[in-house]
This record gives C-alpha cells, sequence and structure tokens, in this order.
C-alpha cells in the first residue's frame, strides 16, 4: 500500500521494488536500517544518487551497502571513496565491478598486486585501463586476476599474443587465446594468408599462361 501516515511512512516492499518515487526511496535508506525494504530501495534503479551515495558513506559492509554499491545510479565519487578503503569486503567488490566505477580508481586496485576479490572484479570492469591490464599480465602469474586480465576486452592485443607466445599450458594464457580479440585476429590472420595465397595461384597462373604463349609462338615461327 501507499504511505498509511504523516508521521512515519511505512510502505510495502513490492512499492519500493517499482516505484519512480524518489522521494519515497530516500526516505526509506534515511532511516538507516538494514532490512529488506531498505535493500529493494538502494537496489531499485530510479533510486537518486545522492541518497546511494549517503549509505555507503555509512562505510558499512551490510546488505543495504551492497544494493547501493551494484547499483547503475550509484555516483563515481562514492565507489571511489569505497574502494580507497584498501578493504576487500562485498561492498567494494560490488564497488570495482559498478560501470560507473571511474578508470584511474580501478587502475589503483589493480596496482597493490594482490589477487583477492576485489582485484578480480576491477580487472573483469569494462572501464578498467588497457595499460593496467598489460601491467597485470606483465607479472607473469597464473592466477585470478591475471586470468580475468587476460578475459578482458580492453585488453590489448599485443599482450594477449606476448601471453600465448610464452607457450604455457596454463588459465592465463587459455583465457588469452580464448579472448574474442585474440580470435578475430587469428581470423584476419587466416583470411590474409588465404587471400595471399590466391594472388600467388593467379600470378603462377598468368606466368604459366605467358610461358605456353610464348612457347605456342616460337613452334607456329619455326613451322613458318
Amino acid at each position: 500500500m501507499y504511505p498509511l501516515n504523516d508521521v512515519m511512512k511505512d510502505y510495502t516492499i513490492e512499492f519500493i521494488r517499482k516505484t519512480k518515487n524518489k522521494k519515497a526511496l530516500t526516505e526509506v535508506l534515511r532511516r538507516g536500517e538494514n532490512n529488506t525494504i531498505s535493500c529493494f530501495a538502494a537496489e531499485n534503479s530510479n533510486c537518486p544518487p545522492e541518497a546511494l551515495a549517503e549509505v555507503l558513506r555509512r562505510g558499512k559492509d551490510d546488505g543495504v551497502s551492497h544494493f547501493a554499491a551494484d547499483n547503475p545510479n550509484c555516483p563515481p565519487d562514492a565507489l571511489v571513496e569505497v574502494l580507497r578503503r584498501g578493504k576487500d569486503d562485498i561492498v567494494s567488490r560490488r564497488a570495482a565491478y559498478n560501470s560507473n566505477c571511474l578508470p584511474e580508481v580501478l587502475a589503483e586496485v589493480l596496482r597493490r598486486g594482490k589477487d583477492d576479490g576485489v582485484s578480480q572484479n576491477a580487472a573483469m570492469n569494462s572501464n578498467c585501463p588497457i595499460e593496467v591490464l598489460a601491467e597485470v599480465l606483465r607479472r607473469g602469474k597464473d592466477d585470478a586476476v591475471s586470468c580475468l586480465a587476460a578475459d578482458n576486452l580492453n585488453c590489448p592485443l599485443e599482450m594477449l599474443a606476448e601471453v600465448v607466445r610464452r607457450g604455457n599450458d596454463d588459465g592465463v594464457s587459455r583465457y588469452a587465446a580464448n579472448n574474442s580479440i585474440y580470435q578475430k585476429y587469428l581470423i584476419k590472420i587466416k583470411r590474409d594468408k588465404k587471400k595471399l595465397k590466391l594472388q600467388e595461384e593467379k600470378l603462377n597462373s598468368g606466368v604459366r599462361s605467358n610461358v605456353n604463349s610464348l612457347f605456342y609462338g616460337i613452334q607456329v615461327n619455326e613451322q613458318n
């Protein structure tokens, strides 16, 4: 149901899940509770960025904070604040995976050189900078963060090729070899080789035709 009274508005979970009423969502979150209705408010894609930021500034690792860090409306500055705490809790992992997360803070996370959950999510993020993914792979490790860096579509082709050229039978090499960027590169090489072969065959055919014509001409002249 909708608000029951003017003093303490009690909303149903179903209402909070679907509402576009930013005031109602903000009010639920400002109660500071970690209950089901608060989690649904933090999950709602209509939730105002400032209300989500308020939740994250509490510095907790509870359910409502997890949903706030996961919300596509969550402001980049709030996500930066979470990640700069240097923790590997769930709220940090969700922040590192959020598509609003800034490239520079993802770089900071990965340059810590760890193979923890927050680093793994940073390596998966589509905003992760090219040069930082390459840095991860140059460490030469076969850990989860390296595999995820090799799987990221931002990973530079040269770095993927370098990993494959190492010839190691490990996870990171398989991820690099299966990256669609590298696969497209292989297809292009195969196509170029086929094209070159056809050109060579055409050229050779032309040469043979010219030789045959020349030989035929010589025969005709000798007969005359």
